[in-house]
């Protein structure tokens, strides 16, 4: 294509047809613009479908992400509700009119006050943020994703002070009772730790309710961060699910 254009020009030339080969070469100028305004409308276009799958590739990751965060979150919101229950009915056991020292130790024993915290898997998140394809979504899902990601944040900060709280308190109830004994180390056992268990009124006990009453605080504290997250978490998957299905 080059060798004709050339040759059609030197023989514009030879023949001084200058007006003709202006007019023919206004017109090869003319179609090697097209040429390239069409190459960069390809490019643009190859461009805008790797940008399209790309987003639909971190669309379906942070779906399945929100799903199972979700999962999780019902599920510990679901544990905490079962022992926010037996604690509260040890309670009720307590102030009873004479509840039995014995039931009562069997009562707390069986109660579960283990702690557990959540951890997101929307790593997806982080990734758009990190390599700022963030930009690839639409204003409306950039605005909830962000807002999902600060919730996140604001639990994390909360819970781990909450649970830190809680950790320092109950290191303070091992400074009244004898874990020389406890641990089996030792059958001697101390006057001001004998017997404790017979006692409702023992200091001891009044320390491990206390225990108990901080671990109720946060429980309940967790299952309303749960219910937010839980809501943030559903509105960017209604948004996400039904964007990608139609």
């Amino acid at each position: 294509m080059i060798k004709i254009f050339r040759k059609t020009r030197q023989k514009f030339l030879a023949e001084n047809k200058f007006s003709k080969y202006l007019v023919y070469a206004i017109g090869e100028i003319i179609l090697v613009v097209i040429g390239i305004l069409i190459a960069l409308q390809i490019n643009n276009w190859n461009e805008s479908r790797k940008d399209d799958l790309q987003l639909q590739e971190y669309e379906q990751s942070l779906i399945g992400e929100l799903r199972t965060d979700l999962a999780r979150l019902k599920a510990l919101d679901s544990v905490n509700s079962k022992k926010k229950k037996a604690i509260k009915n040890y309670f009720d056991y307590y102030h009873s009119e004479n509840p039995e020292s014995e039931v009562l130790l069997q009562e707390m024993n069986g109660l579960d006050i283990s702690k557990r915290a959540f951890y997101t898997t929307t790593y997806t998140i982080e990734d758009l943020i990190t390599t700022g394809n963030l930009t690839l979504f639409p204003e409306s899902k950039r605005i909830a994703i962000l807002k999902l990601k600060n919730v996140h944040e604001q639990y994390s900060f909360y819970e781990s002070s909450s649970m830190q709280d809680v950790a320092l308190y109950e290191q303070e109830i091992k400074k009244h009772f004898d874990l020389v004994l406890l641990t089996g180390l030792s059958g001697k056992e101390r006057e001001e730790t004998k017997s404790w268990e017979l006692n409702p009124e023992s200091n001891q006990l009044r320390i491990l309710n206390n225990s108990v009453v901080e671990s109720l605080k946060l429980f309940e504290f967790q299952s309303e961060l749960y219910q937010v997250i839980i809501k943030e978490t559903t509105e960017l998957l209604e948004l996400l699910s039904k964007n990608t299905n139609g």
